[in-house]
């Protein structure tokens, strides 16, 4: 019989640490970067290349599959927008 939701799985302290590590570095240097040099989409490049598979490998490829699903819906969300 198939189950009809997916069983619940704790994530383990140091995954929790690492994306929410992820998280807060992303945003503060997409603020400090926009802010001085209106360029803060490099900054998140450069972050998502050093915690991802070419830098220091933290982020599982399930995480950065997820992460990169979500641009490709904001890169389509920001063209509808520019119609």
């Amino acid at each position: 019989m198939a189950l009809a939701a997916l069983p619940y799985h704790e994530p383990g302290i140091v995954t929790i640490l690492i994306q929410a590590s992820f998280l807060l570095v992303l945003n503060g240097i997409n603020w400090v970067l926009d802010n001085a040099i209106y360029c803060g989409l490099v900054g998140q490049i450069l972050i998502g290349v050093a915690w991802g598979t070419p830098g220091a490998i933290w982020l599982s490829e399930e995480v950065q599959d997820t992460v990169m699903q979500l641009g490709y819906l904001g890169l389509i969300l920001i063209v509808y927008e520019g119609k």
